[in-house]
């Protein structure tokens, strides 16, 4: 390995001894040589099966991997962990149950090296049948974005989301970002900001990574804890986002009112929202043309409740 490895992946490790195995080979299958330009962090927190044997084994058979174990039992506190131990020039997420395409890495290793992004993004790619993997890698063909089209896409879910993994980001950005100790939506805290500090973004979207979407996933079984911290996210982002995004951070809340209004049983969190959805009662949001129709109808129906 390097004196400094170019990439550091870090993994957050709990009770994963049924995927960990399949997600580390596949880590494995997509570095191929790349390995020796790369750190492999793996974070144990708290795994009360054999992820930590099978983990041990990892680090004794690579050179690459080193192994930490905490009792955080809180994602947030594990992926900002692994980013205190990293050392690489850029850093990228991997869950512990997650699939990356075979090949991919080497283009992507070749990329950062001699371009030097802030950023190079990729497209999540949902999969719940593991049958239906598509392990061919077309290639890298990355596009140049501006901050302002990064941000607008991210804000109309097209392409992009706020999620860590699967992300090439600049390692000096995400020390500037501490990631809070959310159980869930720990990412989309930090995204936002992230994006204002990066100028130099590319954007992959044939992904390498997949995202294994299982039964019990954030958006398959919302709770009140998970809408309270998705709140919290949306304020976060509502002051760091230049208000020019105002119209498209409004859509944001327009979901969180129509799709989760049950949990809204607090009533400052009940106020804050549809406060936000009144806000799309106007003229400036129905002209803009970065707003989707779909989200301009769901303004229209909320104006009849209101």
């Amino acid at each position: 390995m390097t004196e400094r490895p170019l990439l550091s992946i870090i993994i957050a490790a709990h009770n994963c001894e049924a995927t960990i195995g399949a997600t580390f080979q596949s880590l494995l299958n997509a570095l191929g040589s790349a390995i020796e330009e790369s750190e492999i962090i793996i974070i144990n927190d708290a795994s009360k099966d054999s992820t930590a044997d099978i983990i041990a084994k990892f680090a004794d058979q690579h050179s690459q991997v080193s192994v930490s174990a905490v009792d955080y039992k809180n994602v947030g506190l594990v992926r900002q962990h692994g980013i205190s131990l990293s050392q690489g020039e850029y850093i990228t997420m991997l869950d512990s149950d997650d699939i990356v395409k075979s090949g991919s890495f080497p283009a992507i290793f070749s990329f950062l090296r001699n371009t030097r992004p802030d950023m190079l993004l990729t497209r999540l790619h949902e999969i719940r049948d593991l049958n239906k993997i598509d392990h061919q890698w077309s290639g890298l063909n990355p596009e140049k974005l501006s901050q302002d089209e990064t941000i607008t896409r991210f804000l109309i879910h097209k392409d992009l989301q706020a999620y860590l993994c699967g992300q090439f980001i600049k390692r000096d950005i995400y020390r500037s970002h501490i990631i809070p100790s959310m159980t869930c939506y720990e990412d989309f805290y930090i995204f936002p900001s992230m994006l204002l500090d990066a100028q130099d973004i590319y954007f992959q979207y044939d992904s390498p990574y997949y995202y294994i979407k299982h039964s019990g996933s954030l958006s398959t079984t919302p709770d009140q804890s998970k809408i309270t911290n998705l709140i919290v996210c949306t304020l976060k982002m509502e002051t760091v986002l230049p208000k020019k995004f105002h119209h498209l951070i409004l859509c944001h809340w327009l979901d969180i009112y129509l799709k989760h209004s049950i949990f809204l049983k607090e009533s400052n969190q009940k106020d804050v929202v549809e406060k936000r959805v009144l806000m799309t009662h106007s003229l400036g949001f129905f002209l803009n043309h970065n707003v989707r129709l779909s989200y301009k109808r769901k303004a229209l129906s909320t104006l009849w409740k209101n």
